[in-house]
């Protein structure tokens, strides 16, 4: 029987590029690309700024949100497309990577002078961009990466600088951070503190918007909690085949409370609930800091390893990461940690947005607290959270989450103008994954 070339989630992915693709050559002025959690959206980048220089011989611009984002987009694009020449411009006295010289056809420039006049790929960071003085060469394409961290008043400013545009970011991540006051935008639904692709679409209603389908770091058991909770209109599917990723245990010594979570995954659940007694903590839990180190040592303790696709590694310090939502947090666990685990990436979720590891451990925004805040409720925080994995990740917290988000029934304000209330979609997306995980036998009491 024949089978329909676009029957396979691959066969979608590559059909949605193919038309992201096209809008360029059809000279579309602009694109909102919307992307769940690692669908490929920095490899989509690449393909639109090669297609851009190489094919349709053009002037293309990427903006990132930092510099670490713009040394790495520009490190894949020398390395994948060696026959095309990039750009990265940096500030005076911004260090780089070694490993960036060492690209023979990747030239770092510290002027706007010396942005080639005719094709090219330029590449920098969005502040850097609107710093620009004087007559700049308009560029043909502007990519804005990660366009969904980028306030719509910092777009603004670099808008000028090129004719098409392609907005390309994940809807569901934290919004930009704004840290005036904004009282007299909030009705303002394309306000300069909102997110450039929402205020964009806002003002212009007919601007294309496209969607990829698929993420290749979630597996299927993940993205069945995680795209209804947090990207409710944007339906997408897992690339990875069910099973095809695993978590190994060679060794079961002796049992300890924490066991019981690390034999869930094993047995193949890639989201699971740990739970504490219930306890009013603060934003520093001492013990939680404690079980989320002993569950690291267990896994070491115990042989793990991973097995992805046909490939399986040992579980070591670099596969595994832990996301907080407090810096105080990340430090209570960092000065925890062992020297031979000191490789663990502990960071808070900001920091953690556009990173992944095998093995993620989540410190839960609520857990241990009296209150439900609009900080520690807000959606894009959790989505972070609990997205960065590609095979299995552990939700730690103090019991008693879900009966205190039922007691807290949100109040924020409403917003003339305003339908989507924040706090209400945090809420509801909290209580979402807490109940889930419950109704589908994922939850340990330790």
């Amino acid at each position: 029987m024949t089978v329909s070339t676009l029957s396979t989630p691959e066969a979608r992915a590559q059909d949605a590029i193919r038309q992201v693709l096209g809008t360029q050559w059809d000279g579309d002025p602009a694109l909102r690309l919307d992307s769940p959690p690692g669908a490929g959206k920095t490899g989509v980048v690449e393909r639109l700024a090669a297609q851009s220089m190489g094919t349709m011989n053009e002037r293309c611009m990427i903006a990132t949100q930092t510099n670490e984002q713009a040394f790495d987009l520009a490190r894949r694009i020398a390395s994948n497309y060696p026959r095309l020449n990039a750009h990265l411009l940096a500030r005076k006295d911004l260090a780089t990577p070694p490993a960036l010289s060492a690209l023979g056809n990747l030239t770092i420039i510290r002027s706007k002078d010396n942005l080639p006049q005719g094709p090219c790929i330029a590449i920098s960071n969005a502040v850097k961009w609107s710093w620009l003085k004087g007559s700049v060469p308009t560029f043909d394409l502007q990519i804005v990466d990660e366009a969904f961290q980028l306030p719509d008043y910092r777009f603004q400013q670099i808008v000028g600088l090129a004719r098409r545009f392609v907005l390309v970011g994940d809807p569901g991540q934290i919004a930009p951070v704004v840290t005036c006051e904004i009282e007299r935008w909030r009705c303002d639904k394309a306000g300069p503190h909102v997110a450039c692709p929402f205020a964009l679409t806002e003002r212009f209603p007919q601007v294309i918007r496209l969607a990829l389908p698929v993420s290749r770091r979630l597996v299927p058991d993940t993205v069945r909690f995680v795209q209804p909770a947090f990207y409710p209109t944007l339906p997408f599917e897992a690339l990875a085949a069910p099973g095809s990723r695993s978590l190994t245990l060679t060794l079961p010594l002796a049992r300890k409370p924490i066991d019981a979570a690390l034999d869930m995954v094993r047995a193949g659940a890639s989201l699971v609930s740990v739970e504490l007694s219930p306890r009013l903590t603060g934003e520093v839990d001492e013990e939680l800091s404690q079980t989320i180190v002993n569950m690291i040592g267990r896994l070491v303790e115990r042989g793990a390893s991973l097995l992805i696709g046909n490939e399986r590694r040992s579980v070591d310090a670099n596969t595994i990461g832990v996301v907080c939502a407090h810096v105080s947090q990340v430090s209570a666990v960092r000065e925890r940690l062992p020297r031979s685990l000191s490789g663990v990436f502990v960071e808070t979720s900001d920091r953690f947005q556009g990173l992944e590891r095998p093995l993620m451990i989540v410190h839960h925004p609520l857990s241990g607290r009296a209150d439900a805040s609009e900080f520690h409720l807000d959606a894009g925080r959790l989505c972070v959270m609990m997205s960065r994995h590609s095979v299995a990740c552990w939700l730690i917290s103090r019991s008693g989450v879900e009966e205190r988000l039922l007691r807290h029934a949100p109040t924020g304000d409403r917003v003339l103008g305003i339908e989507v209330d924040n706090e209400y979609e945090g809420w509801r997306a909290h209580l979402y994954i807490a109940q889930e995980l419950k109704a589908a036998g994922r939850v340990v009491r330790v």
